[in-house]
């Protein structure tokens, strides 16, 4: 890739989004069907932030110790 390269050309153009009501199952299918790892977050027609593969790990992991400090 050269320098110069307008982002334009190497940008994603139809970009997947999460609403802020959906839930972390939608999240995961979302991952796993379209082979990425970045989500952004929207509220109507704004961006309000950005889930990593990371995020969904560190959350189940958290609710598999809470599990296990149940039981």
């Amino acid at each position: 890739m050269k320098k110069r390269t307008p982002i334009s050309e190497i940008m994603t153009k139809e970009v997947i989004t999460l609403n802020t009501v959906d839930s972390l199952d939608k999240m995961e299918h979302l991952f796993k069907k379209h082979y990425i790892r970045h989500i952004p977050v929207v509220k109507g027609d704004k961006v309000v932030g950005i889930l990593s593969y990371t995020d969904l790990l560190r959350i189940s992991f958290a609710d598999a110790v809470d599990e296990d400090d149940e039981s």
